[in-house]
């Protein structure tokens, strides 16, 4: 009798370690930092049209573009993401945050270097802005967009 005790205790501990092990690799790794505040996950994103807009406030288009950035992060399938280019080495958040409200940029601006989610080189000039489905960078815009280029270039 005591044997089947001890099977049905170890049983029990190995369920519940499998049940542990699931419920970790289930949960979603949120692994970019957003200069607003909080952090998302590249994982989910993959089930949107990512929209990452490489900006300057020293950009004259990068600033004409913001007001299309936030009618377009309105879609429902998309998601607008910005990161600032000095980012890549010298701004700090709190600066990035000042210039978000002095621009009134209403989508999420990463904190999270956007080449290690995505593989990307810095690029060479701003404006750029990367079209990303499936957290595969589909398409790269060079020149300054407006709401109807960034519609056709997500093809929504």
């Amino acid at each position: 009798m005591l044997y089947f005790i001890n099977l049905g205790l170890r049983y029990n501990i190995h369920m519940r370690l499998i049940a542990f092990l699931l419920l970790l690799t289930s949960c979603t790794r949120m692994d970019i930092d957003i200069t607003q505040g909080g952090k998302i996950s590249s994982e989910q994103l993959a089930e949107k049209i990512v929209v990452l807009n490489v900006w300057a406030d020293w950009c004259p288009p990068c600033i004409v573009e913001m007001p299309y950035f936030n009618k377009l992060d309105e879609q429902d399938d998309v998601v607008v993401i910005g990161f600032h280019f000095d980012q890549f080495d010298v701004l700090d958040s709190e600066e990035v945050n000042r210039l978000i409200n002095k621009f009134d940029m209403q989508f999420l601006n990463m904190e999270t270097d956007p080449r290690e989610i995505w593989g990307m080189e810095i690029p060479v000039h701003v404006p750029t802005t990367y079209i990303i489905k499936n957290n595969v960078i589909e398409e790269t815009l060079i020149t300054p967009q407006t709401y109807e280029s960034l519609v056709e270039a997500v093809n929504i």
